[in-house]
């Protein structure tokens, strides 16, 4: 099958798709890309799709869509052809309108991503491993383009990529702008990782030398993780799209990840926190792309993918790509990496009362259903807590692991065995929740079984947080800032006062969730209303902090608005402003910072001896 992309209309927000299909005469079905790895859900863009044409031999060709599958479209080719021509165009939209990465921009006047599967159709019955694609794309006049395949510019100016199966172009986006710079990341006998920053500001494309450095020892250490030979692929490359245009998230892809960030990232210090999105997807080529869940290697993108098993998939990257792998590598500071597990624990602590009638593992089977679900009402339903509460998880897994075996031991033992690659092996590998568990047992002869089962298959009221107290550090909240909390939450637009008024709101003082149970709810405060006033002071993030503050001399008083209801309320509170921060327990070995000191000598020298780095 050909695929021709025409990418030149980036300010116009559009991008046009022409096929070339292989085909026999009589009834054919061409399906558009449905169920996509890494987004856990069936969130092709399908309404992006428009303009469909389908000709044969020069005719056009009615088609009709399948009645029962609005993903598949249903044509008859006519004797004699051979080959089926089909044109598209895909537009991107300027504002997200749900979740996943068709669903949001994917475009700006200075760049853009290329994801093939928001621009083909394929026989609905083919195998995706099994179809073979050349691809080729034009882009803008001067602009250039990196990704997991290599690309030929070929004499007419596009750039042609190499025929390679339907599921690996699927997973090999290209992102292309005008102010494109990549920078090779060398770490021992591996040269070929590197990044790519393409940014609407020229200057955001540059990369300063700490980060630079960063990254480097991030490849060292994860290579010292895994093995340095156990690079899934021929090469790495993180993609990186800098705009306010954009939404900013990331995702895995084998060879590449997606990163889309706000301007400013590698330069602005409050974004340092978000850096983690480079070694989470990084961690992912291994777990999620080249081992993978058995029950999510579907035939082809049509195939219903079930997410049972992403308290591994996810919450293993989390733990190591969130907190381990920044901290080792300096991607992000021990004070930061303490200050994100203090919130994490908060957050599973505190702010879900959910946890009381819905399981773990219920979190991750449900996610086809819940990716939409709005924020109100996360703290009694559940959010992804197969993410934040796995990476709690598995810090207990490997804190037991340490103390089990004097220090000889830890799960960057499981990581080596289970993610090894065969000498000469190929391709991806599957498993299944017995693998995980032969695995640990390997490394550590417990019943691992009735460990994740009693933390993840059953109801537990209680959070998990028998690891973090058994490496040396608790929990305690104060009234001081977290530093991490306040960029998560500038960042996002929403702040947390769970822990207690309980409640969170937005930067205008709109209500967005309420914690069962507390002051807030016994005021009968929830989500859309709106504070207007802090005690004689009006609506500030400032003004509550400082009421909250004082509230164990003088209880916070707010006005709260609700339609034309507007009501005063003393709200029944006397422990001031709270918020978490690890707090050290000299009582107990401090086995959080050998979890998180770095493994690999530095290849640039640092100040003072490489010991294990504590938290203060």
């Amino acid at each position: 099958m050909r695929l021709e992309v025409d990418a030149r209309e980036a300010m116009a927000g559009v991008q046009h798709a022409q096929l070339v299909v292989p085909v026999r005469p009589g009834p054919l079905a061409l399906a558009y890309p449905r169920w996509l790895p890494g987004e856990h859900r069936a969130s092709g863009p399908i309404t992006q799709l428009v303009n469909l044409r389908m000709e044969a031999g020069g005719r056009p060709l009615a088609w009709q869509r399948d009645p029962l599958d609005p993903f598949v479209f249903r044509v008859e080719v006519p004797a004699g052809s051979d080959s089926l021509d089909v044109r598209f165009d895909y537009l991107s939209p300027s504002a997200p309108f749900g979740n996943g990465f068709g669903k949001a921009p994917n475009m700006t006047p200075h760049l853009q991503w290329v994801l093939f599967n928001h621009l083909l159709l394929y026989p609905a019955d083919a195998g995706a491993q099994d179809l073979q694609v050349l691809a080729s794309v034009r882009l803008p006049p001067g602009w250039t383009a990196d990704g997991a395949l290599p690309a030929r510019m070929q004499r007419d100016g596009a750039l042609s990529l190499p025929a390679v199966s339907l599921a690996r172009l699927v997973d090999s986006p290209m992102l292309a702008g005008q102010f494109l710079h990549s920078l090779p990341l060398p770490a021992g006998r591996r040269a070929n990782v590197r990044i790519s920053v393409a940014a609407d500001n020229p200057a955001d494309a540059r990369i300063g030398l700490p980060v630079q450095e960063a990254l480097r020892r991030l490849v060292g250490e994860t290579f010292h993780l895994f093995g340095e030979d156990a690079l899934p692929g021929d090469g790495y490359a993180w993609l990186v799209a800098l705009s306010d245009l954009l939404t900013h998230d990331g995702l895995e892809h084998l060879e590449s990840a997606d990163v889309r960030a706000a301007p400013g990232f590698f330069r602005d210090a409050r974004q340092r926190v978000q850096w983690s999105v480079l070694s989470h997807e990084f961690f992912h080529a291994w777990n999620g792309k080249a081992v993978r869940p058995a029950e999510q290697a579907g035939r082809n993108f049509q195939q219903p993918m079930r997410d049972g098993l992403l308290w591994f998939y996810e919450g293993l990257t989390r733990y190591y790509g969130d907190v381990v792998l920044p901290a080792r590598s300096g991607l992000a500071t021990p004070q930061q990496v303490g200050n994100y597990l203090a919130y994490v624990a908060a957050q599973i602590g505190q702010e879900r009362p959910g946890r009381a009638w819905r399981s773990l593992a219920d979190t991750a089977v449900a996610t086809p259903a819940y990716g939409e679900a709005p924020l109100e009402g996360t703290a009694v339903r559940r959010g992804s807590d197969y993410y934040n509460e796995m990476l709690l998880v598995w810090l207990e897994a490997d804190v037991l692991i340490r103390q089990r075996s004097h220090g000889q031991r830890s799960l960057d033992d499981f990581c080596r065995r289970f993610f090894a690659r065969a000498p000469g092996a190929d391709g991806t590998r599957t498993y299944a929740r017995e693998d995980i568990v032969r695995s640990l047992r390997a490394v550590e002869d417990l019943d691992w079984e009735q460990f994740l089962h009693a933390r993840i298959d059953e109801i537990r009221p209680e959070p998990p947080l028998g690891g973090l107290l058994a490496s040396g550090w608790s929990v305690a909240y104060d009234d001081r800032p977290n530093p991490f909390i306040d960029d998560v939450e500038a960042a996002n637009a929403s702040y947390d006062f769970m822990s207690s008024l309980g409640l969170r709101v937005d930067g205008a003082g709109r209500v967005q969730d309420v914690l069962p149970g507390s002051p807030a709810a016994s005021l009968r405060i929830g989500p859309g209303m709106r504070i207007t006033r802090v005690g004689p002071a009006p609506w500030s993030l400032a003004a509550l902090r400082d009421g909250l503050r004082l509230s164990p001399a003088a209880p916070v008083e707010l006005q709260v608005a609700y339609g034309d209801v507007v009501r005063t309320l003393p709200v029944p509170w006397r422990e001031g402003l709270r918020v978490p921060h690890l707090r050290r327990d000299p009582s107990r070995p401090d086995l959080l910072s050998g979890v998180l000191a770095p493994q690999v000598p530095p290849s640039v020298p640092r100040s003072g001896p490489n010991k294990e780095r504590s938290f203060p």
